[in-house]
Formats: structure tokens, C-alpha cells, sequence
């Protein structure tokens, strides 16, 4: 299925050449997968000599569904049901009304209405959180939810007879740029939502770190500025160019907005100089609304990385806005369900 996934085909005996199996095996293994309608039979090649005319093969997308939602907003709740390449059928979104916790019921409410959409067998649901997830998908704390042990997992598993994974939604969104968007295999991803989060991709894995807090540049002081952050320290990057912040000083001075945002990509730039320069990573993309991450906000942390990282030694560095947009955090973590039950990614 790797050599198929998502849209090549080959014929049997291709296959076969592929894979390093025999002929045999190999029909044996696409006769399974036709029966659990995993590939499907396409076209005929009509041979350049002589004998019979081979029968394509494809990875067929439309065999199954994964569920996929994204609570990076604490008041709305987004939701899709995407094919097995990932690409988005059925999309939800709930609004909330403000308030200082999430009930997991609102959660559970959207898997229900998005598991109602699905015409193909769900293979997996899927969340992308803000906080810390460990590898069980436990959520071991999400301050902006106000969730401490907070199981997910349990909690959706009883609503269809399939695996659940629970992933932070910045690691989730770098995986998503990385096999459904910009293609790098070395990254990192800046989530802007409702808090800061980085994704962390080396050699197409993502780096999670020892204790699952890899990437919580959000919370790392930038300044000794006065505006309290909810993890408790005051002047995280959090505090400056986290969504609601944004949007709250766009409102304040509406024709302050590009100064603002440029301000916001100066931060960042300023919190990525440096794992730039230790990772030696060449891409950085920023991830969130397109009326706040902008080519306004890019160009600041282009210019201000190259200015604190820029020498002989290093190796220009490449800053852009996330292919994806809003969707990276939800097609990532379905990413996450394809890799752990087809292993196709």
C-alpha cells in the first residue's frame, strides 16, 4: 500500500519488482486487499511486445473515513471527516460560548454529528489539543481548556469500534505539512490559535521530546512586560502573538494592524533564532487565521531570523505561511491514525 499510497499505480508484476516479493505473494496480498477494499482494479496497460495487457492497481481513498477535530479554539469546536489521503468530505464547526473550561461533552457531541457523515468504514478518530499529550494520548494538562488527565481517548473510544489518537495540535499540524502540504522532511511549525505552540519535524518524525513538552514556545518569557500568562510567568511569547491577544490590539487601533502584526513576527522571529540555529532546520512555517498570519507577519520573521542567525556557517532560512491553514492541525492527527493503522505515511 506504501508503493500505491495515495494515487500511483502499478500492475501486479510491477508490484512485485517494488515490493522484492514474488509474483505469487504479491497476488496473494492484492487479492486480501481487494476483498477488504482497501485497492481497487483500474484500467488495462496494453503491452510494447508481446503477451497479455496488465491490470493497474490503485490505493483506493474512498474505502474508509477517519474523524478528525481540532480544539486548539476554545470557542469553536472544528470538526471534518477526511478519505484515506486525507482529503477533507464532511466539515463542522460548533461555537461556544465563552468560558474558562471546556466540557468534554461539547467534544464528544461534535464526534457524534461527524460520525453520522461518514459513508465508508471509520478507521480511526482523531483530536488535535492544545497542552501536553503523552504517547497513550492522556492529556496531561491543557491550561487554556482547563483540563488536568484529561482522557480523551476513553471517552470517544465508546462511540465506534476503532482506535482514537490524541496529539498536540502543533505536532499534529507540522506532521500535516510534511505529508499533505509543503513536503519538507525537516521543519518547524509555529501554531498561532488561541495559544502559541511549535512543531518540531526532523526526518519526518515528529520530535515530542522526553517528557511529550517539546515545542511549548509559548511559554517561554520574551520580555519583562506586566501581562500575566495562564501557565503563570508574565511576558511569554504567548502573551504577544497568541490569536485573541492579536485580534484585541487590531480592534484597539484598526489601522495599527500591519504594525501589529509585523510586531507579532518580529517576536517569533526573535523566539525561533535560536532553535533554528541549533537544529540547523531551513523551514519555518507559520500556521493559524489568515487575517492574523499573514505575508506581513512572514516577512518580519524572515527578516528578523536572518538578521540574528545569518553567517557563513548557516544556511539561508526559508520562513512561509502553513499550505494548509486552519486544517493542518485535523489533517495532521488523521495523518497520525493512517500511520499507526495502515502504516502508509
Amino acid at each position: 500500500m506504501r508503493a500505491l499510497y495515495p494515487d500511483d499505480s502499478y500492475s501486479r508484476s510491477e508490484l512485485a519488482k517494488l515490493t522484492g516479493m514474488s509474483k505469487v505473494s504479491t497476488s496473494d496480498v492484492v487479492s486480501e486487499l481487494l476483498k477488504e477494499g482497501l485497492l481497487s482494479e483500474g484500467a488495462y496497460r496494453t503491452p510494447h511486445g508481446p503477451g497479455k495487457p496488465s491490470q493497474l492497481i490503485h490505493f483506493n481513498a474512498a474505502s474508509g473515513a477517519i474523524v478528525s477535530m481540532d480544539l486548539s479554539n476554545v470557542a469553536r469546536l472544528r470538526g471534518v471527516v477526511v478519505d484515506l489521503a486525507g482529503k477533507v468530505m464532511h466539515r463542522v464547526e460548533i461555537e461556544l460560548p465563552h468560558d474558562e473550561k471546556l466540557d468534554a461533552s461539547e467534544v464528544i457531541k461534535l464526534c457524534r454529528s461527524l460520525l453520522k457523515m461518514c459513508d465508508a468504514c471509520v478507521i480511526g478518530i482523531a483530536v488535535a489539543t492544545p497542552g501536553t499529550v503523552n504517547a497513550e494520548g492522556l492529556i496531561l494538562e491543557a491550561p487554556k481548556l482547563g483540563w488536568v488527565n484529561m482522557n480523551l481517548v476513553k471517552q470517544l473510544g465508546v462511540l465506534a469500534d476503532c482506535p482514537v489518537v490524541v496529539t498536540n495540535d502543533a505536532d499534529a499540524a507540522v506532521f500535516a505539512e510534511g505529508h499533505f502540504g509543503a513536503g519538507f522532511s525537516d521543519m518547524i511549525l509555529v501554531q498561532i490559535a488561541h495559544g502559541v505552540g511549535a512543531g518540531l519535524l526532523i526526518d519526518n518524525d515528529v520530535v515530542r521530546g522526553k517528557g511529550f513538552m517539546a515545542g511549548e514556545i509559548g511559554h517561554v518569557v520574551m520580555s519583562d512586560g506586566t501581562c500575566p500568562c495562564v501557565c503563570g510567568k508574565i511576558g511569554c511569547l504567548e502573551t504577544m502573538v497568541a490569536a485573541p491577544v492579536l485580534d484585541e490590539a487590531i480592534t484597539n487601533n484598526p489601522d495599527g494592524r500591519d504594525q501589529i502584526l509585523a510586531q507579532a513576527g518580529h517576536e517569533l522571529g526573535r523566539a525561533l533564532a535560536m532553535p533554528v540555529a541549533l537544529t540547523n532546520i531551513t523551514h519555518v512555517v507559520i500556521a493559524g487565521v489568515p487575517r492574523l498570519v499573514n505575508q506581513t507577519m512572514v516577512d518580519a520573521a524572515q527578516s528578523t531570523i536572518d538578521v540574528l542567525t545569518r553567517s557563513r556557517f548557516m544556511q539561508a532560512v526559508h520562513v512561509q505561511v502553513s499550505t494548509l491553514g486552519e486544517d493542518a492541525a485535523m489533517r495532521g492527527a488523521a495523518g497520525l491514525v493512517l500511520r499507526n493503522v495502515l502504516a502508509v505515511l
